[in-house]
């Protein structure tokens, strides 16, 4: 446990599922650079005396609709010591582009879910253009900065949500 929260766990384990920006698309797959790296710099920053042990399974292409659930529960099954403490399901890109309607996305990835707006966290319209071409590789794929914007602002927003579970438990 940390010390400096004796409430914090000795161990998460985190599935990290979705499509090509969960396996760091980049260079038009010539390289990766997946999000989960700086989440678990950040979460062991966080919770320095927890074992941090993080999965990846991102599939270029993957759509939410008619893929997402198999997969997921593929991926669960070869979790190695069992099961998996949080799952961080990033999707729907694929879908948009196919012509499905941002809602019906947002509806299947939500069923009884945590969410987080990721794109509030990495406003590209917001932007000047400099940062734009820092951080975006392709106009939808990031960069290697920006794939560790997207991993803190993740780890930020679970580590509120362990924290958070974290004090209820202690109440």
């Amino acid at each position: 446990m940390d010390s400096s929260n004796p409430s914090s766990p000795s161990a998460i384990k985190i599935l990290c599922f979705g499509d090509s920006l969960t396996a760091g698309f980049s260079r038009y797959g010539l390289l990766h650079f997946p999000y989960a790296e700086h989440l678990k710099a950040k979460l062991r920053e966080a919770f320095p005396s927890t074992k941090i042990h993080i999965d990846v399974e991102g599939l270029s292409g993957a759509q939410v609709q008619g893929q997402y659930l198999g997969r997921l529960n593929r991926a669960c099954l070869k979790a190695k010591d069992g099961s998996y403490d949080w799952i961080i399901i990033m999707g729907g890109t694929n879908d948009l582009g196919w012509g499905r309607k941002p809602e019906e996305v947002y509806e299947d990835l939500n069923a009884n879910r945590q969410s987080m707006d990721l794109c509030s966290a990495v406003p590209y319209f917001a932007m000047e253009k400099a940062k734009q071409k820092l951080i975006w590789d392709d106009g939808l794929h990031l960069t290697k900065e920006g794939y560790e914007m997207m991993g803190f602002a993740i780890a930020a927003h679970l580590v509120e949500l362990l924290n958070s579970s974290s004090d209820a438990k202690t109440e």
